[in-house]
């Protein structure tokens, strides 16, 4: 039945929203536009046909309520009955909102319980994988231990300092070309995370990928500017490859960002 234009808005309207959001399984939400309905339903101020044709949108409202399946599945928890629902009778509106809200608390605390069982679940995958990962690597078993660890961040890259803390893992057991994958993937996913930068540095330095740590330094600038620690470790990098001219330019840069920069400064005299 649709809403009659002879309906209270406000009331009308919220209890059709109720139903758009039933038919979208939002039972919670549902319920908080049926109680709003219900607060501003004033039978005694209608005459008898409108009275009426609330009475029918509540009670369509009520049995799509019904029909939802977590609403019946609480009930089935509740009274160790398939058949309990909640039951409207006219003019016994206050009695439903009484209903309705015990209703709408026991939905909550159920999500609620059932979302504290996904996070302990997930985390306690994580930690399955992790232990595994650490222990085979720890007992000398690289391959397996980078499956695991592979696993898991496939399975929780998504969450801030996974794919840094794997590549950190990897480093420690000092394979570093593996780390490294990860921690290009942290850097792209999370780039304020300024220890993965550092960790993919250390990585390409212990290589002696100059090319590719160039690539990292020019990333942390882009990413956080110019600083004089960042400045002095890329002069750093150049005299090592050889590259004097732009070790000087950046160490002077170094130098000019910061006058106390002794490392900077004995990086210049090195090099005049």
């Amino acid at each position: 039945m649709s809403t009659n234009f002879t309906v209270p808005q406000n009331v009308g309207s919220n209890i059709a929203r109720a139903k758009a959001l039933l038919r979208r399984d939002e039972t919670i939400r549902a319920l908080e536009s049926l109680l709003t309905a219900l607060d501003l339903y004033e039978p005694d101020k209608l005459m008898g046909k409108v009275r009426f044709e609330v009475e029918v949108l509540i009670q369509e409202c009520i049995q799509e309520l019904n029909r939802q399946p977590k609403v019946r599945a609480l009930f089935e928890v509740m009274t160790k009955s398939g058949q309990a629902s909640v039951v409207y009778t006219p003019r016994q509106e206050k009695k439903l909102k009484q209903t309705l809200t015990i209703l709408h608390k026991a939905l909550n605390e159920s999500d609620a319980a059932r979302e504290r069982d996904v996070v302990e679940t997930r985390e306690k995958r994580k930690a399955s994988l992790r232990e595994k990962g650490l222990g085979y690597l720890r007992g000398g078993d690289a391959p397996r231990g980078k499956a695991a660890l592979r696993v898991l961040a496939d399975e929780f890259g998504n969450e801030p300092g996974v794919l840094r803390q794997v590549g950190e893992w990897l480093v420690e057991a000092e394979l570093y070309y593996d780390a490294v994958e990860f921690l290009e993937q942290a850097i792209e996913s999370f780039p304020r995370d300024s220890k993965a930068y550092a960790l993919a540095v250390s990585c390409y330095m212990t290589a002696r990928e100059f090319e590719k740590a160039e690539a990292v330094y020019l990333k942390v600038i882009r990413q956080f500017g110019k600083h004089t620690k960042t400045m002095t470790n890329l002069a750093k990098l150049y005299r090592a490859w050889n590259k004097k001219d732009q070790a000087f330019e950046a160490a002077n840069e170094a130098v000019f960002l910061d006058g106390g920069n002794e490392e900077a400064r004995t990086i210049l005299e090195e090099l005049q």
